[in-house]
């Protein structure tokens, strides 16, 4: 694909998103198929780049064809790199899934309604595109605004819901805060080296402690769009209010926007300096790990249980990149993967659960596997990949993690490990009292699954399958090439200033059948299953936990002050080491 085009895949869902509120006029069904056709262009075009860029050939294009000037780059610059590409092919294919499940499943909406909920998803899936696209920071910054404003409107799309008020409130004041934190960490970057372009940015920082400041600033507002803690406290209300579709939309895609940023800033901008931010990484992720699967195990709400599962696996992504080995590395792109398909799979579910029953409690379910069979199979299959089954997806990411870790960080190792049994307690708990536990009350006659649903349940379900059964080739082709790209810096920043480089990529070894990761596996999955008996049939409610629930009491006054809180404790820890 010509460079030039490389606006395009972001045009696209943008000019989607401003037709869609005119076409609901003709028709409530003709905003989310335009939505269809815009996003299955960008995908066209994203998959056309796919062999160059996984070939090792990066690309550049400056828009407006304003290229560097004595070294210095004015304008605004896109890339095409295995790493961004991965997350921008992400985005547009499992968002067309999503879309087509919405055109199934809301199809109810009136036309007002079903334009601007397809002009929302579609600015918010242009964001993140964007993002994945962009080698400048006023530019992440940008589509970072972009995706907040948008996804306001999709937390709080049903209006009669006073829960649905309230969270979109608690996600605009705490994303808001965030959004402050990256502004002012951009400006302080741009005051001091007169560049935002991230190629640029590399070769200009000092580790002054205006540079090490903007980095706390720009980990805590990415950290918040990322829901790591203590930077996490809008995420399960956003996600329990949301429609079904657009829930999976947050937690498979969106919170992958932090996490991809905070990769780039970490590894392909200050990775050249040594700064704390490996060290910091390694303990907010485990941290993030932990509370957060053990917070999913005591829920009982389904959507807000998967919420903080979420937390949870973007603890385990970014302890990877904090460990920042070219086999973590590999293990973080292969989970980020991963993540997005089995995440949206089980937010589906939970969607279709709600959408066909009206509940949201695990407390008033029951006997769904007799009565919602598909929705059965593929919460389990979603459960399974999770949990680390093999031949699962979950299984292959999660072994190259497992191997990063044991030897050099063998205390983040230790911790997720301890989440993943957490992880796997708390599902399976999930799975047993929302579709095998015994109920006496008859459900409402089945209703007859849509063809746009039962399309993204196959190609959610068929690639935690397929990304299983296939670990070589993800690896080989996709993982350690985007993986190489956060670890060359200086490929990067030449494809970011120059327009073009090639990428030398390394693959990690990683036997699949290795022994000790089967022993692994198994031993956390049967650890985790005992504790789903133990925790189903406890007498009380453990104190742990029950200290945690008291600290999330729900006030957006605590929420911002945990997370002004962690802003002063990450900075200080940066300029003091």
């Amino acid at each position: 694909m010509n460079p030039a085009l490389l606006p395009v895949p972001v045009v696209l869902p943008i000019g989607g998103a401003v037709l869609a509120p005119l076409l609901s006029r003709l028709s409530p069904r003709a905003p989310l198929i335009v939505s269809l056709l815009a996003l299955g262009g960008t995908s066209a075009l994203l998959l056309s780049l796919a062999p160059q860029v996984y070939g090792g050939h990066l690309v550049g294009h400056a828009l407006g064809n304003i290229g560097p000037v004595d070294g210095t780059q004015l304008g605004i610059t896109l890339t095409a790199e295995p790493f961004g590409l991965t997350y921008a092919l992400l985005t547009a294919v499992i968002g067309t899934l999503l879309l087509l499940y919405s055109l199934s499943e809301l199809g109810g909406l009136g036309a007002h309604e079903a334009g601007w909920y397809a002009c929302l998803a579609q600015l918010l899936l242009a964001a993140m595109i964007g993002t994945a696209l962009s080698a400048d920071l006023l530019n992440l910054f940008v589509w970072f605004e972009v995706a907040a404003l948008s996804s306001y409107g999709l937390s709080g799309f049903f209006l009669e819901r006073p829960w649905a008020l309230e969270a979109t409130f608690k996600m605009m004041v705490l994303t808001n805060l965030a959004g402050f934190f990256v502004f002012v960490g951009t400006a302080l970057l741009y005051a001091g080296h007169g560049a935002l372009n991230l190629g640029q940015l590399q070769h200009a920082l000092t580790g002054s402690t205006a540079d090490l400041v903007a980095l706390g600033l720009l980990l805590a507002g990415f950290g918040t769009k990322a829901g790591l803690m203590p930077f996490h406290g809008w995420l399960a209300d956003a996600h329990s209010a949301a429609p079904g579709p657009v829930s999976a939309m947050f937690s498979g895609l969106m919170v992958n926007l932090g996490v991809v940023a905070i990769a780039r800033v970490a590894l392909d901008v200050y990775a050249v300096h040594r700064t704390a931010l490996p060290g910091i990484l390694l303990v907010l992720g485990p941290v993030s790990a932990i509370a957060g699967a053990a917070l999913a195990l005591a829920q009982d709400d389904l959507k807000r249980l998967l919420a903080y599962d979420t937390v949870s696996q973007m603890g385990v992504l970014l302890t990877a990149v904090g460990a920042a080995s070219r086999p973590a590395i590999t293990g973080f792109v292969y989970h980020l993967i991963d993540h997005a398909l089995f995440k949206t799979l089980l937010f589906l579910c939970a969607g279709a659960i709600v959408h066909a029953t009206g509940m949201t409690r695990l407390s008033q379910m029951g006997g769904l596997a007799r009565h919602r069979p598909l929705a059965t199979a593929a919460f389990l299959l979603g459960t399974a990949s999770i949990a680390g089954v093999p031949p699962l997806n979950g299984y292959a990411s999660l072994g190259l993690i497992h191997d990063a870790l044991r030897s050099d960080h063998p205390a983040a190792f230790v911790a997720v490990l301890l989440a993943q049994v957490l992880t796997v307690a708390a599902l399976g708990r999930a799975a047993y009292l929302a579709f095998f536990r015994r109920r006496d009350d008859a459900y409402d006659p089945l209703e007859r699954r849509r063809p746009g649903a039962l399309i993204a349940f196959g190609v959610l379900a068929a690639g935690c399958v397929l990304f299983g059964v296939l670990p070589g080739f993800v690896v080989d082709h996709v993982a350690a090439p985007a993986a190489a790209v956060l670890l060359d810096q200086n490929a990067y920043a030449t494809a970011a200033l120059a327009g073009q480089a090639r990428l030398a990529t390394t693959t990690p070894s990683f036997k699949y059948f290795a022994p000790d990761e089967l022993l692994i596996a198994t031993g956390c999955i049967a650890a985790g299953v005992l504790l789903c008996i133990w925790y189903v049939r406890r007498p009380s409610e453990p104190r742990v936990i029950t200290l945690l629930r008291r600290v999330h009491t729900g006030s957006v006054n605590d929420y911002a002050a945990y997370s002004i809180g962690g802003l002063i404790a990450c900075t200080a820890v940066l300029l003091l080491w």
